[in-house]
């Protein structure tokens, strides 16, 4: 990593006005922790004798030749701290870098790998664990005897089992990140992916772990020598303590320049790690808004809405001065209505969402207006009042519900959570009462979440949100990343809430046609401004404002002319999935549970024609994704056979296939630059890479190739531009075959469309033929030659992908359709 980075993960991203509270303090430990480092190092050189010297009286008090007087022996008491401080602050930098090291190269082997080198690892740590820290330290410390060495080694020993723990638990989550999924399917190798994607990423966690390190060692050190188990030749704040106490210092007036000293040393390095260890790697997650202030001058106007937003204007904190994400919007909410606030990436829709309850995140700053619910302004409530509101009148459905659900507690705990937290009683008959108003089986109640499919998972979320019987949900993206049959599941709980409990619910999504299906009324957001309100049939036809009329424009319709016009393709074979099947074996805890093996693919047989577009429809777990892995050749089949042009893939030369995945923000490393992460592919495989090819590919998918934007970070792009990225790279490589995972689900409805002509121009240009794997049946009937439906691990229907689409012929492929059209009217299952 460069220094840079580093500097910018550590201290966070420069301003050009001030610095952060956090900031300021990890600021101030490090200046202290330099100050004492350069005193220790030339400190003892700038007097003329050295600590050991015998300079001066026995117990001299302080003077203007010795600063601090002289111990029993007629040492100089402030040249043996100085010099002390070179062995304390030594021990305590290079077992910090040791344990940090070890600790991490356990962590991420063990993590990476997993199975039998995890399990053992981790039963160490845990017997490490187990063990008293201090009478461990001191028996090791008696047993291997007094030095310096001995000391690094014995804290070493001790300390490294606590970082393996908590950095191991962020690798399991990095492993499975689908920036490092693309490097492996990329052929990268585990020193490639940890050098290039883990570690990095794994550096705001390995600082406070080596910050922690240092200052218990410095500790640690002085207790061992202290107690005799020092090194009896080398001066250590710890030997001079243990000098003062050995020669009876407190009987003596001494004791205050003897003692106190070394003392205020080992405290101010402690310290000043604390200090700098302060904040780094915390979660920025949302909080309430403690600089929401009464904005008693806007006056509620009057209104039949139970929610009414006037006036909202909300701005962000940057390095450069304010920056506007919503500006001056209205709107109001009725009893019983569903309105859909649609906006794209960065509209400032969410922003408005999570403003009602006043949980922005840090650096959000309410700048004007005023939210009304019943009456009351949410803007200018005390805390107080704040949280009995949340939750109770009003409360939020998150975007992720895995995210937002705890992995360690079961669902009925949680649910029964919310509901002691205003003090009612969280029971089972309540919890009960509440999963089946969201169609989940009371018994499930003891399942943790990821025991759970994710349209549960979204369920148990909005009967978290239901609890305490609000008047208004603000649902934040409750359907992004879902397919579309839990979609329409889940907008069918909606709707029947709606008619039920009469709730108002104000839905914040991208997803348009979803939305319109069943919205009362839409509002459009653009930059932070509302541009435009109405039904969604009078929008459909007759928005009059330019962005409104683009975003319906870019909906495809079932019975529309195909969008893609082409020929079906001559060419042979080039792709075969012959009779493929494949399980998962469940793990030995699930086994012990009664879990079985999962089927994912059984007896599937498809093949892709050159320069031909092949559809893998069907919901989630109905075996997609499983097909395109094996056609990476990352899973070998249980049966059956892989083929690329007639031989086993394993046997095909180069990279030949390569992958889309399907959400750019985390298929893609924010941290690497535009030019490292379209050359990655070339470098993983050893091939040359310059900076015209790289220029090229991203002419090729309409980015600038200037020098500003290839040392552009990856995380500072739109999530369009960073999956034109993934496409950049995608054609850098010439593969023959491009396995396309959902790769526009997770963008903007107006540049999907875009997307996909990348897709076709990759197609045309280059002779690629595509896997195009999605759960939008209407998408791949106009972008797709033909259509192959999977349910279950089997193919239910292929075909032409008119004929699949317009006349299918298995009720699997009907549900399909039904949902993308008349999602409200789903089955909830």
């Amino acid at each position: 990593m460069s220094e840079t980075v580093l500097s910018d993960r550590f201290f966070g991203a420069p301003s050009r006005h001030r610095l952060t509270a956090e900031q300021a303090v990890r600021l101030t430990g490090l200046v202290i922790l330099t100050l004492m480092i350069a005193a220790a190092v030339f400190g003892p050189m700038l007097v003329p004798y050295g600590a050991r010297e015998i300079v001066c009286q026995p117990f001299a008090t302080p003077s203007a030749a010795h600063l601090l007087g002289c111990n029993d022996a007629g040492q100089d008491i402030l040249v043996g701290v100085l010099t002390g401080g070179r062995v304390s602050l030594s021990v305590g930098i290079v077992t910090a870098l040791l344990t940090t090291a070890l600790a991490t190269f356990v962590a991420v082997g063990a993590a990476y790998f997993g199975g039998l080198i995890d399990q053992l690892a981790m039963r160490v740590v845990d017997v490490i664990m187990s063990l008293p820290f201090l009478p461990l330290v001191i028996v090791l410390g008696t047993f291997l005897g007094a030095s310096l060495s001995v000391q690094v080694l014995v804290i070493t020993l001790v300390m490294w089992a606590q970082p393996v723990r908590e950095l191991r638990s962020q690798v399991l989550s990095l492993r499975a990140a689908e920036h490092v999924q693309a490097a492996r399917a990329m052929g990268g190798k585990f020193g490639w992916i940890a050098r290039k994607h883990i570690l990095p990423d794994l550096a705001p966690l390995i600082v406070p772990q080596f910050v922690r390190v240092a200052h218990n060692a410095i500790l640690i050190e002085s207790s061992l020598s202290f107690l005799g188990l020092g090194d009896p030749l080398r001066k250590s704040w710890g030997t001079i303590l243990f000098h003062a106490n050995a020669r009876t210092a407190f009987l003596t007036e001494s004791w205050v320049w003897w003692i106190l000293p070394p003392g205020i040393a080992i405290a101010l390095a402690v310290v000043a790690f604390a200090l700098m260890g302060y904040g780094v790697g915390d979660d920025k997650t949302p909080r309430a808004d403690r600089n929401a202030k009464a904005l008693d001058d806007v006056e509620k106007k009057a209104s039949d809405g139970i929610l009414s937003l006037q006036g909202v204007s909300i701005a962000y904190r940057t390095g450069d001065g304010p920056v506007p994400a919503v500006k001056d919007v209205s709107l109001e909410l009725r009893q019983g209505e569903l309105v859909g606030l649609v906006g794209e990436s960065g509209s400032g829709k969410s922003t408005l969402g999570m403003s009602l309850l006043r949980l922005l995140p840090p650096a959000g700053r309410i700048t004007g207006g005023g939210v009304w619910l019943d009456g009351e302004n949410l803007f200018s409530a005390e805390n107080a009042r704040l949280r009995a509101v949340r939750g109770t009148s009003i409360a939020l459905v998150p975007q992720s519900a895995m995210n937002a659900l705890n992995p360690v507690r079961n669902i009925g705990w949680q649910i029964s959570e919310a509901l002691k937290i205003h003090g009612k009683e969280g029971g089972t008959a309540r919890v009960a009462e509440l999963l089946q108003l969201v169609h989940i089986d009371p018994a499930r109640a003891a399942a943790y979440p990821h025991e759970l499919s994710g349209g549960m998972r979204q369920r148990v979320v909005i009967a978290i949100a239901l609890a305490n019987d609000p008047k208004v949900l603000i649902a934040d993206e409750p359907t992004t990343g879902l397919d579309v049959l839990v979609q329409a599941e889940i907008m069918a709980l909606f709707a029947q809430l709606r008619a039920e409990l009469g709730i108002a619910i104000l839905f914040v999504t991208h997803d348009l046609p979803l939305i319109a299906a069943e919205a009362d009324r839409l509002a459009i957001m653009e930059k932070g401004v509302i541009v435009e309100t109405g039904k969604p049939r009078d929008l459909e036809q007759h928005a009059s404002h330019p962005h409104t009329r683009a975003l319906f424009a870019s909906i495809p319709k079932l019975h529309a002319p195909r969008i893609w016009q082409r020929h079906p393709a001559a060419g042979g074979k080039i792709l075969t999935l012959d009779n493929v099947s494949i399980s998962f074996n469940a793990g030995f805890a699930a086994r012990l549970r009664g879990a079985k093996p999962v089927n994912a693919l059984r007896g599937v047989s498809v093949e892709l024609r050159r320069g031909e577009v092949l559809g893998l429809v069907g919901g989630s777990g109905s075996g997609k994704t499983t097909a395109a892995r094996l056609s990476l050749g990352q899973y070998a089949p249980d049966e059956g056979a892989v083929l690329f042009e007639g031989e086993p893939l394993h046997k095909a030369s180069g990279t030949p296939v390569h992958m889309i995945f399907q959400d750019p923000y985390q298929s893609l490393s924010a941290r690497m630059s535009v030019m490292e992460a379209v050359a990655e592919p070339l470098r993983i495989d050893g091939r040359p890479c310059n900076c015209a090819e790289i220029a090229t590919a991203l002419r090729e998918v309409h980015l600038p190739c200037d020098d500003a934007f290839l040392n552009r970070r990856v995380g500072s792009l739109s999530g369009g531009q960073r999956q034109r990225v993934a496409f950049a790279r995608a054609r850098i490589t010439r593969p023959q075959v491009i396995l396309a995972d959902e790769p526009t689900s997770m963008l903007d409805q107006s540049i999907r469309l875009d997307i996909l002509n990348l897709l076709e121009d990759m197609r045309r240009d280059l002779g690629t033929s595509i896997l195009f794997i999605t759960h939008d049946i209407v998408l791949a009937r106009h972008f797709c030659d033909r259509v192959a439906v999977m349910r279950d691990g089997v193919i239910v229907e292929l075909g032409q992908a008119d004929d699949v689409a317009l006349t299918p012929s298995h009720e699997y492929t009907k549900q399909l359709i039904d949902a993308v059209e008349h999602p409200s009217s789903a089955r909830i299952i």
